[in-house]
C-alpha cells in the first residue's frame, strides 16, 4: 500500500492536509486507545513512518521517485541530512525533547512514535517542510513562533537564522546564530556547533564584505575542532549509539511494512 493511500490523501496534498489526515488516522489505531494492542501498534508505526516520509519534502520527492519505478511495495527513501549539533544523537534529542510536552513514562522509542502528543514537534516539522520547499518567509514566521515558545532549542534558532539568510536579513540571522552558539556553550557536555560557526562566518562575510576582509586580514578566523581524549571517546560512543538506533529503527520499520503488506495481500 502506498503511503498516500494509507493516509487517504492525494500525492499533491499540502502539509496541512497531511497533518489533518495523520491526526484523523491516529485516532483509529493509536495503541493507547486500544489497550496497547500489538496489531494497532504495528498499524500506528506504519502510519508514523508514512507521516515522517511525506512531511519531509526531500524524502517525499525520493519516495515519489521510487513509486514511479516500483508501485507494489512500500519502500523508504532515506536521505541523510548533515547534523547541526555535534552528533546525530544530539540532533535527535534536541528535536524530540527540548520544548516538547513529554508524555509520562516516555522513552526515546515512544517519542519517535507518539508525534500526536508533541505539538511543538509537529510545528517544527511544519516549519521545516516549508523551509525545504523554499518558502522561506512562511518558514521564518513559523520558526519565529517556535523560538518564542522554546527559546532554548538550538535547532529552531539555527533554522530561523537560515531563513533570515535566505531573506537577506543579515543582522537577525547573525543574532540567532550567536544565540545558538551561546546555548551550545551551556549544554553538558558543551556543544561545539562547528557547522553553525561556519554559517555565522559566511553571514558576516555576505553582510559586510569589506569589513569582513579587513577583519580577516588582521585576525584570520580558523575554525578547528579540538577534542580531549575523553571528548573523543564520548563522540565515538555517540556515533555508535546513533548507528545502533538507526539500524534498529530501520529493522522495525521494515518488519512492520512487511507484516502490513502480508495482511493487505491476504
Amino acid at each position: 500500500m502506498k503511503y498516500y493511500d494509507l493516509l487517504g490523501i492525494d500525492p499533491q496534498s499540502s502539509f496541512d492536509t497531511l497533518k489533518k489526515a495523520y491526526y484523523r488516522k491516529a485516532k483509529t489505531c493509536h495503541p493507547d486507545l486500544f489497550g496497547n494492542s500489538p496489531q494497532k501498534k504495528q498499524e500506528f508505526q506504519l502510519l508514523v513512518e508514512a507521516f515522517n516520509i511525506l512531511s519531509n519534502a526531500e524524502k517525499r520527492r525520493c519516495y515519489d521517485q521510487t513509486l514511479q519505478v516500483k508501485n507494489s511495495v512500500v519502500e523508504q527513501a532515506v536521505t541523510v541530512e548533515p547534523t547541526i549539533m555535534d552528533s546525530d544523537v544530539d540532533d535527535t534529542l534536541e528535536e524530540l525533547i527540548v520544548g516538547n510536552d513529554i508524555p509520562e513514562n516516555a522513552t526515546l522509542l515512544t517519542l519517535f512514535l507518539d508525534l500526536e502528543r508533541t505539538q511543538v514537534f509537529m510545528t517544527w516539522r511544519e516549519a521545516k517542510y516549508f523551509y525545504s520547499i523554499k518558502r522561506y518567509r512562511t518558514a521564518q514566521q513559523i520558526f519565529t513562533r517556535l523560538v518564542r515558545m522554546t527559546p532554548t532549542n538550538i535547532l529552531y534558532r539555527v533554522f530561523l537564522a537560515r531563513c533570515h539568510v535566505h531573506l537577506k536579513h543579515w543582522s537577525r540571522a547573525k543574532y540567532h546564530y550567536r544565540t545558538a552558539l551561546e546555548l551550545g556553550k551551556r549544554r553538558r557536555p558543551p556543544q561545539r556547533l562547528i557547522r553553525v560557526r561556519k554559517e555565522l562566518e559566511n553571514a558576516e562575510k555576505k553582510h559586510h564584505p569589506l569589513l569582513y576582509k579587513i577583519k580577516q586580514f588582521f585576525c584570520p578566523t580558523e575554525i578547528k575542532e579540538y577534542l580531549t581524549p575523553d571528548e573523543q571517546a564520548i563522540r565515538e560512543t555517540n556515533r555508535s549509539i546513533a548507528r545502533i538506533l538507526r539500524e534498529q529503527a530501520l529493522e522495525e520499520k521494515f518488519s512492520a511494512s512487511q507484516e502490513q503488506n502480508k495482511k493487505l495481500l491476504k
